[in-house]
């Protein structure tokens, strides 16, 4: 039994049980075993904290030497045995130790921020975003993306959770994908919610994920460039046009986001950093006389007048 004087001792890994809130959920074979072979050699250095609940102690701070304590058959070790929390402290105490030690992965840190949420707001606090993040130590945009993570279909959430298990080197399915699928919804509710009006919003995430799966979407940033189609009216592309190219990117199954971009948003981008880059060499071309520029400069003028020329009597 572990010394009550200085709560500090050594028991049996048996007497020991993991936080069920522990916010914490995933834990990689293979990372587990880089601890389980330093442990083997070295032994636990930092003792794991816990807290005694009837004859059993419940661990704030450990559980991966735990874990490896008991893969390895240690029959001791050590502990130090903290005062019970309440349930909401338990949490509390859980996501600001380990919040300061190693990013955890984010779908079961939202699941745990959900259930924090939750009982904020039984006790009377506005839990919102910025509430969260304070008394977590999770950043705010980390506090934002779980809380978008919890909109997700049940079926999303439980995939995210199994492609967690695996060595990160192998997970294909990551939050991103659906924090980058979920902007793009919220750009077209945004500028052409009529969009929705043709294609099922509840469906839009499935839609997305399909194609991402079936490599019709390649790689998770390109849901970005959705975004820029859905706000291309302001540059000039015309509703219709953009609505139309949106609901075809949903409908039909082998059309990609480039096919969509070229056919939107594209040209008035293009036409966008050509004013910028028109702009700038205007200015530069005003602080310099004719005596100032060189014979290849001169030619590179002459070139760049002709081809204007050639454009405006277009």
């Amino acid at each position: 039994m572990a010394s009550r004087v200085s709560n500090l001792g050594y028991i049996s890994p048996d007497s020991l049980v993991k936080n069920p809130d522990n916010p914490r959920l995933i834990f990689r074979e293979d990372e587990m075993n880089q601890l389980l072979e330093s442990i083997k050699e070295v032994g636990i250095k930092v003792p794991i904290s816990v807290y005694q609940q009837g004859k059993k102690y419940v661990i704030i701070d450990g559980e991966r030497r735990w874990r490896c304590s008991l893969k390895l058959n240690l029959s001791e070790v050590p502990v130090i045995i903290q005062p019970k929390p309440n349930k909401l402290e338990n949490l509390l105490m859980m996501f600001n130790i380990h919040n300061v030690r190693v990013q955890w992965d984010l779908m079961p840190t939202a699941i745990k921020l959900g259930e924090l949420k939750k009982m904020l707001d039984k006790e009377g606090e506005n839990a919102t975003n910025k509430l969260l993040s304070a008394v977590t130590g999770l950043s705010l945009s980390t506090v934002g993306r779980c809380m978008d993570l919890l909109d997700l279909p049940e079926k999303y959430k439980k995939m995210l959770i199994k492609e967690s298990e695996k060595p990160k080197s192998e997970q294909i399915i990551k939050p991103d994908l659906f924090l980058e699928i979920l902007k793009s919804k919220k750009a077209i509710q945004k500028y052409v919610p009529e969009v929705f009006s043709k294609v099922d919003e509840k469906h839009y995430v499935d839609l997305m994920v399909s194609k991402y799966q079936n490599s019709v979407i390649n790689n998770v940033v390109k849901f970005r460039d959705i975004s820029k189609i859905a706000r291309s009216e302001e540059k000039g592309v015309r509703r219709e046009v953009i609505s139309r190219s949106l609901i075809k990117l949903a409908g039909e199954k082998d059309y990609n986001i480039e096919e969509a971009y070229r056919d939107t948003a594209e040209f008035s981008y293009r036409i966008r950093d050509l004013k910028t880059r028109v702009n700038g060499l205007i200015k530069t071309l005003k602080e310099f006389k004719k005596e100032d520029l060189s014979g290849d400069v001169h030619g590179l003028l002459n070139d760049l007048y002709e081809i204007l020329g050639h454009i405006l009597k277009k």
